[in-house]
Order: C-alpha cells, then structure tokens, then sequence
C-alpha cells in the first residue's frame, strides 16, 4: 500500500522532509479534505489529497511558485489594501521541501517565514489539539520574570475558586533561582511529591524538573514520566523548548482550568504580567489572556 512520502513524491516529483512525512503517514487521515471549509483537526492542516491538489494549482496559477514548496494547509484570510481600499486575501500554510523551513503565502505570492522546521512549528499546535481530544479541561502554562509572580497569581486562582469564579482542577508553580534550583508548590501537595503523574499539569511540572536543561531532580523514575508525557502528546522538543524559556529568577505557573468567569478572571489580571507559553486553549482565547496580563504593564511604561 502506497504511504503518503511515495504518493507525494510520485505526484508532485519531490522529496518531502521527514518530519513532515512521519506526522502525515501517522495523523493524515484525521485531517480534512478541505481545511478552507471545515475545521481541521489541527489548526489549517489539510488531509494528503488537499495537499496535493492545492500545491498542483499553486504551481500553475502563482507565478513564482517554487517547485520545493508545497502547500500544507489553509491560514485564514488577511486584509490588505489594494488602490486604498481593503480587500480580504486567502492565506495558507506551505513547506519548503529545500530548507525544511514553514512559511505562510498568501494568494497573490507574499510569503513571510513562521519557523525553521515542520517539528518546529506542530509541537504547540499538536499539544493544543490533543489536549482538547483527551482533556475537558484547559491547560494553560504562563512564565514571569519575577520569581514571586507565580505565586501572586496561584494564590489569587485559589482565591477565585473560594468565590465560586474558577472550578480549578489544578495548579503547580515552579521558581528557579539565581543558582538554578527549582522548587516547586501546588494546590495537591501530596499528589506532587508521591510523582507528579496525578494530571497533565503533573506530567509538565515533572518532565521540566527532571530536564537536565533545568536541572533539579525528585528522584522519580524518568521512564514513566516519559510514558506519560508521550501518551499526553507532549515530547521532548517541548520540554526543551519550554525549558529555555524558564531562565534564572523566573517563576512559572501552571493551571488546569476546568472553567472560569472570563469576565472575573480577567478583571483579577489585567496587567499582571508574565508570558503565556502555551495552552489547550483557542487562539483567541490564549490572545485574550495574553492581552489581559499585557494591558495594565503596558499603560504603566507608556506613563514613564
């Protein structure tokens, strides 16, 4: 039986990276016919036979359309202005089979790079979606640069919860100081030190502490946090992504909600500060929050 790096190969006459085509062979057939119309599994990605089909017509209608890229899947739209007046344009996703790279073109041939590789690029949008396939709760991550702000936040989660404002599963925070060290707290002591694997916020928590990137150990047996981390969709290449950001006087926070006020908890954090890292949550969910613990810092620099 013909797997999808022979049927692209032999349709489009190119050699596709592997990262790229161990996802397809292994996830291709979830993924939508067309993505334009229909929500895809993963945000834009298009089933092979879309892949193949767009790519074909972007060849031969967009001149410049180089016969390395391939289109992968379907952005949105996005407004430009044409003779000064708006116009909205289609915009998809495509991979550059030369240099592995990801970039978006949009239907009159702009292309802007968004990463360096395919792996690159899927690790947050597959945790997104495997983590709304398995959970019912939202996982989300945030990084402070301050070493207490994590705390701040917990202690304030806890306290909507007492309202009646957050129905809060779990939260962990973890602060790393000047020397490196991280120690952690959260809202089930007890489940923290018989192993972090009581929740996805566990499995994080755990695979960060026992990164060497971040050094600290527990003593736990690291093969079954990576057994767990797997079956969550999250791999090594997160961890390390996440633990690169997790510097030296940081402190990070992370919560599975199970649902919230909106209008409360954003009242509690406008202007908090911090980063949001990543999260099960919609993108523009995940703006909104990043926009909420943005506003009041952002008000206060433009005072200075």
């Amino acid at each position: 039986m013909e797997g999808f790096a022979e049927y692209a190969s032999r349709s489009l006459d190119i050699k596709l990276p592997e990262d790229y085509t161990r996802f397809m062979e292994t996830y291709g057939k979830k993924l939508p016919d067309d993505p334009i119309g229909e929500k895809s599994w993963i945000r834009g990605l298009g089933s092979p036979e879309f892949v193949i089909g767009t790519s074909l017509a972007f060849r031969s209608t967009l001149p410049g359309f180089s016969s390395k890229r391939v289109v992968i899947g379907y952005m949105g739209t996005k407004t430009i202005i044409v003779n000064r007046t708006y116009e909205d344009i289609d915009e998809y996703l495509v991979l550059d089979a030369g240099d592995g790279s990801i970039l978006t073109v949009d239907s009159v041939g702009v292309t802007t790079r968004i990463a360096s590789s395919f792996e690159e690029w899927i690790i947050p949008e597959f945790l997104r979606a495997t983590l709304r396939e398995k959970y019912t709760s939202n996982l989300i991550a945030v990084v402070f640069d301050e070493s207490v702000k994590a705390e701040e936040a917990r202690l304030m989660l806890l306290e909507l919860k007492r309202e009646g404002f957050v129905d809060l599963e779990d939260v962990v925070v973890l602060v790393k100081d000047q020397y490196g060290t991280v120690r952690y707290h959260g809202m089930h002591e007890q489940a923290v030190k018989e192993g972090l694997l009581g929740s996805i916020t566990g499995f994080v928590v755990g695979s960060i502490l026992l990164n060497p990137l971040v050094g600290g150990a527990l003593g736990l047996v690291s093969g079954a946090v990576a057994a767990s981390l797997a079956k969550s969709g999250i791999d090594d290449q997160f961890v390390e992504d996440l633990s690169k950001d997790f510097n030296p006087g940081c402190s990070a926070l992370f919560a599975l909600v199970r649902k919230a006020d909106p209008d409360r908890v954003g009242e509690a954090f406008a202007g908090f500060g911090g980063k949001v890292l990543v999260s099960s949550l919609s993108e523009e969910q995940e703006a909104a929050i990043q926009a909420s613990l943005d506003e009041r810092r952002e008000n206060s620099e433009q005072v200075e």
